[in-house]
């Protein structure tokens, strides 16, 4: 168990938290290249657009599993942080065993969107013409993650509830 939890975080931790920092980079870099070009030769780069909403979906989709593991996603818990910790311990796996389901409908509902961009050859409809499969797959990849960083998430959290108290959770 403690290979399968090593191996996910490892995987996590690579695409989730580094690829999808190089892909803010790429992002940055072809923003300002876009801005430069705009102004110093009053000619924006053609793909720039295209391209960065690409990477924006890729960085938004590939870092839901870092989020979750890093514990950055939003909550509120200010009321939970009354309530004794057995009781926080047991509402944290109802929670995650519900953001799990959430998240196997969104693997699901990725593979159908991807099935049928295949299927059909959807490509952009700028000169680049590209095909809209290929970015649609960081939708799916981060699905994966984010569906996989919960089993992790969800198996921890079932060693914990009978751990000794612990503040701090």
């Amino acid at each position: 168990m403690r290979v399968f939890i090593r191996l996910i975080e490892t995987i996590t931790e690579f695409i989730s938290g580094r690829l999808q920092a190089w892909l803010l980079f790429v992002m940055m870099v072809l923003v300002l290249v876009d801005v430069t070009s705009r102004y110093a030769i009053h000619d924006p780069l053609s793909i720039a657009e295209e391209f960065g909403g690409y990477l924006l979906v890729a960085i938004t989709c590939l870092g839901l599993a870092y989020a979750w593991k890093e514990k950055s996603h939003v909550r509120v818990d200010f009321l939970i942080g009354t309530l004794p910790l057995k009781i926080r311990r047991r509402l944290r796996l109802v929670t995650m065993i519900l953001a799990f389901v959430f998240s196997g409908f969104i693997v699901y509902a990725a593979f159908e969107l991807e099935r049928y961009t295949f299927m059909f050859g959807t490509r952009s409809g700028t000169w680049v013409r590209t095909p809209i499969a290929w970015p649609q797959m960081t939708i799916i990849i981060g699905a994966v993650l984010l569906f996989l960083q919960l089993v992790v998430e969800i198996i921890k959290q079932i060693t914990k509830l009978n751990a000794p108290d612990e503040e701090g959770e």
